[in-house]
């Protein structure tokens, strides 16, 4: 695989770490739209000898690795005496404060972010893997069918810094084109980009689910050029999905809720193979808690690339993941591949 060049606008990762597959909300979104901050839901717990309740609270954005969880928390899956607490985070600066600040214990994780922390000597494990592929390259142009087709273009990427982002620049670089000579990249909100392309202000983008869902419902000129998981699997000669994003904790939780965590593991892995099952009470339940419309994710959802997977189990498909991301630009992923030490192990 060879090394890619770096783009010049991609800055120091910590200031972008909202990437990864997740979406952010366009901050020009109504607040009738946005979801509250936390919610708290109650949820049953089998294994602990205590009557004293306890909370874990995680911090999820407004995407499809927070699916699952609702699940878990409608239904009790942890069990009466343990409360789930989310805190939403749409914002690079809101996440990195929540790992910093000691007082969350669970992170849905872009999984260039968790890399980049742990690489930093920051105390976080990666527990699982449960988003894989989710993105798409978009256009209204008829006439596009290549990558090199994209040579004079302008395109609009999310999540800068982000797997959708370091995946554009490598199959475009593949094509024989150089991101700031031949093809202009402009970066915006995951939101934003939607907006443009729904509009037809953008011809040519990069989208994850659900937001192309919802752009495509808007605009019936748009069409999905690439799949990105196809992509990859075509330029690597491989039969590996791309890894996005999972959920991870701390060295610390894990230490102190051994149990806990392994129950939530459980249940995070029937909820997810629950909510693959039934699109349209997800949708439900995206709507009550996220805010988010239920039409529109369980369209969706079938395209979102929800799979559990345990993150030692996904070691083969995350090694070659960060091996191209390090060849790209070492620091998207903290300046080196993570040790084995990153990967949460329950014995």
């Amino acid at each position: 695989m060879k090394k890619m060049c770096s783009l010049l606008l991609v800055a120091c990762m910590l200031v972008s770490l909202a990437a990864c597959g997740i979406t952010e909300q366009s901050k020009s979104e109504s607040s009738s739209q946005q979801p509250e901050a936390s919610v708290v839901q109650e949820s049953k717990n089998t294994f602990e000898t205590s009557e004293e309740p306890i909370t874990i609270t995680v911090g999820v954005p407004t995407a499809p690795p927070a699916l699952p969880l609702l699940r878990m928390m409608e239904t009790k899956a942890l069990g009466e005496s343990v409360k789930i607490e989310l805190d939403i985070w749409n914002e690079p600066e809101i996440l990195i404060a929540m790992v910093q600040d000691g007082g969350h214990d669970m992170f849905a994780f872009p999984l260039t972010v968790v890399s980049t922390l742990y690489n930093k000597g920051i105390d976080v494990r990666l527990m699982n893997v449960n988003t894989w592929g989710v993105t798409y390259f978009m256009t209204s142009d008829p006439d596009f069918k290549e990558w090199a087709d994209l040579k004079g273009k302008t395109v609009y990427i999310p999540l800068q810094s982000s797997p959708p982002d370091v995946l554009t620049q490598y199959f475009i670089s593949e094509a024989g084109l150089e991101i700031g000579k031949d093809v202009k990249v402009i970066y915006a909100t995951t939101a934003e980009v939607a907006a443009m392309l729904a509009s037809g202000d953008a011809v040519y983008a990069t989208l994850i689910e659900p937001q192309v869902t919802k752009a495509m419902m808007s605009n019936p000129d748009l069409q999905i050029a690439f799949n990105f998981e196809d992509e990859w699997q075509r330029v690597n000669n491989t039969e590996t999905k791309i890894p996005n994003a999972g959920f991870g904790t701390t060295q610390r939780f894990i230490d102190e809720n051994p149990e806990l965590v392994s129950k939530f593991q459980e249940a995070y892995e029937e909820a997810t193979v629950w909510a693959n099952e039934n699109p349209e009470e997800m949708g439900a339940l995206a709507e009550k808690y996220l805010g988010l419309k239920a039409p529109l994710i369980s369209k969706a959802l079938p395209n979102m690339g929800l799979s559990y997977k345990a993150s030692l189990d996904a070691k083969e498909e995350l090694s070659m993941f960060y091996q191209l991301l390090y060849e790209f630009n070492p620091k998207m992923i903290g300046g080196k591949i993570a040790d084995d030490g990153m990967y949460y192990n329950a014995e």
